[in-house]
């Protein structure tokens, strides 16, 4: 596969959408938070999108003159419309606010519709517990997006409804947790499917509702579906992400007839200290992972790693030895670079 420093692809990224049309700023911060996904190791949140989001600017999903609006705002809370914008910039902008009204009033909460893709949604929190704070963040696909079956079912009826918490802690850097709701993401099966290998077992089913590893069966025709994580408890969780996102913001949640693939969301951040006292909260969790650290380890472990701690070594990693990227997502990328008369140089 070709390999790339973060640097060439965030700017070939750059690039590739101020083409197409995008604010330069907009445009960067685009850019970097798919190769920020690559760098942690989540590439199905990385440049793989970069032919997804042109076909998205194309049909008119993304908004590239969208302004970013507040239409609700008190206090604590803020609802937020991001005009069908790019999901990257709403995301951070939302996130500002949040932060912000936490500070003041010890919990800031923002509701937000009308978002194109976030990416990856671990970005958003991981901003406030870089300043300090707690962040959580509940997303769906404004209703449409649909790819998960419900738990018992065998037709796609809910999107990955993802979640994301991060915290802060007294050294090292954040902890964090960035998961969907079903079993594997779908972008992880896109990376599977372009590279020609199986999902796991038990992460997806065909149209006829049988298990199956072979990725090319979830993308049909026909259809199949990804699976709840955990059976019935990860199916109750992206039902309740799906209220959470989608109810609360006036976006919608998963429902038939919805053919625009956007993001809504609820964050909401927390001010330790106001809550609780940093010392006293440090010494919670430092001791929280210090104890967990210390088990005992079963066959085949060399150590515990606690949330953010794998990706945080990757990321280390692939800054130094580079990004891997997969013959056909490269190829979608130089195909789509070339409609817009962007110059691709090789792979370092």
């Amino acid at each position: 596969m070709p390999n790339f420093t973060p640097e060439r692809l965030e700017q070939l990224a750059t690039d590739i959408f101020i083409a197409a049309g995008a604010r330069p700023s907009e445009a960067h911060i685009v850019a970097s938070s798919l190769v920020e996904a690559n760098l942690l190791g989540h590439d199905s949140h990385g440049v793989i999108r970069i032919a997804e989001y042109l076909v998205a600017i194309e049909k008119g999903w993304v908004e590239l003159a969208a302004e970013f609006q507040v239409v609700q705002d008190n206090d604590a809370f803020a609802v937020i419309d991001g005009g069908w914008g790019w999901g990257q910039v709403a995301g951070r902008k939302a996130m500002e606010i949040a932060i912000s009204k936490a500070a003041a009033a010890g919990v800031g909460m923002v509701s937000g519709r009308r978002c194109y893709h976030l990416g990856r949604v671990g970005e958003f929190p991981t901003m406030a517990a870089e300043q300090g704070f707690v962040g959580l963040l509940f997303v769906n696909t404004h209703g449409g997006g649909k790819i998960v079956a419900p738990w018992g079912g065998r037709e796609r009826r809910l999107s990955a409804n993802p979640i994301a918490f991060a915290v802060p802690r007294s050294e090292g850097g954040p902890l964090v947790m960035d998961i969907s709701t079903c079993a594997i993401a779908g972008g992880k099966v896109k990376v599977a499917f372009h590279r020609g290998v199986a999902v796991p077992a038990n992460c997806i089913i065909n149209a006829q509702g049988e298990p199956t590893t072979n990725p090319a069966d979830f993308f049909g025709p026909p259809e199949g579906a990804l699976l709840p994580f955990g059976g019935h408890k990860g199916f109750a969780l992206g039902f309740m992400a799906d209220i959470f996102a989608g109810a609360l913001s006036g976006a919608g949640c998963s429902r038939p007839d919805v053919d625009r693939v956007g993001n809504s969301f609820l964050a909401i951040v927390i001010d330790i200290d106001k809550v609780r006292g940093k010392a006293d909260y440090f010494a919670d969790v430092d001791g929280l992972v210090e104890y967990v650290k210390s088990c005992e380890l079963a066959a085949g472990f060399n150590e515990i790693l606690v949330p953010g701690e794998p990706e945080a070594r990757e990321r280390r990693r692939r800054a130094k030895e580079g990004i891997e990227v997969d013959a056909e997502t490269w190829r979608q990328i130089v195909e789509g670079a070339g409609r817009y008369g962007v110059a691709v140089a090789e792979a370092i």
